[in-house]
């Protein structure tokens, strides 16, 4: 074990939330680690390309992964590898809280990690304030957390939830959408920004973001719901029933199983009396 500075804190908590019609809900609190005194000069670079300065020796936090934690120190959770190299370990390792993971660090990486740190307090007083119904605090605790670290994926993602559930639609989609340029290809923003058209009646663009959504996952049982509902929505009536003939065949024991069915036999009422 290489000798730097240990870092750790409280473990993040889960926070339910949703919105009527369509799934939805928070990320969790954030797990927050704190900068400390100490470093070693090692020889190589770093997982964001830099000469490394030190090797941090960083304890594991409940819910962090190998990919969470190249995220907070390279601002790139594809460094995942690299950081998993380094350690010995495949990038899915499942990591124990407490364990110790060796990250090569630059200098820049050092900086950034004091952002995200900063912007991890402020994200978990907003979700904390969100998880009790204090929806304009919690947005101005997210937005300070992006002002703090505007790469924090998980400030834009629940900032744009907040937004959502206050009924500000547009603003909504507005930081959903920048949250999505941060993972162009993470389905949770993915749905996310699909349900945020969804509410500003852009519904044809609500039909990519979820088709984008199952693209990347295919199981998203939430996605091929919202798709249903958005295709009979504009009027695609037969993509709509097909959507929906597919679902409740795919998920006969689904969260919308009930919903879907219902809509089907209106639906098969309305074409029998064409």
């Amino acid at each position: 074990m290489t000798d730097g500075r240990r870092r750790n804190g409280p473990v993040g908590r889960s926070v339910p939330a949703s919105l009527a019609r369509i799934p939805f809900g928070l990320l969790p609190a954030a797990a927050v680690v704190f900068l400390c005194s100490g470093c070693s000069l090692p020889p190589g670079t770093s997982g964001s390309g830099e000469d490394t300065v030190e090797i941090v020796s960083h304890e594991v936090s409940e819910g962090e992964t190998i990919a969470s934690i190249a995220d907070d120190y390279y601002g790139d959770r594809a460094a995942d590898q690299y950081l998993a190299d380094k350690n010995d370990v495949s990038p899915d390792y499942e990591l124990e809280p407490g364990s110790v993971l060796n990250v090569p660090v630059g200098s820049s990486d050092v900086e950034r990690y004091r952002r995200r740190t900063e912007a991890k307090i402020l994200y978990n007083r907003g979700t904390l304030l969100a998880e009790r119904g204090d929806l304009q605090k919690a947005e101005e605790e997210f937005r300070a957390a992006l002002t703090a670290d505007p790469t924090f994926f998980d400030a834009g993602y629940n900032l744009g939830v907040v937004l959502l559930m206050s009924g500000e639609a547009a603003r909504a989609v507005a930081a959903l959408e920048r949250t999505v340029s941060l993972r162009p290809k993470d389905p949770t923003a993915l749905f996310a920004l699909g349900r945020a058209y969804f509410e500003e009646e852009r519904t044809e663009q609500a039909i990519v973001a979820f088709d984008r959504a199952l693209d990347v996952d295919p199981g998203n049982e939430d996605a091929h719901y919202a798709r249903a509902v958005a295709l009979l929505k504009v009027g695609r009536r037969e993509e709509g029933i097909i959507s929906l003939d597919a679902y409740v065949r795919r998920y006969p024991d689904g969260v919308w199983v009930d919903q879907a069915r219902a809509r089907l036999e209106e639906l098969a009422r309305e074409v029998a009396d064409e």
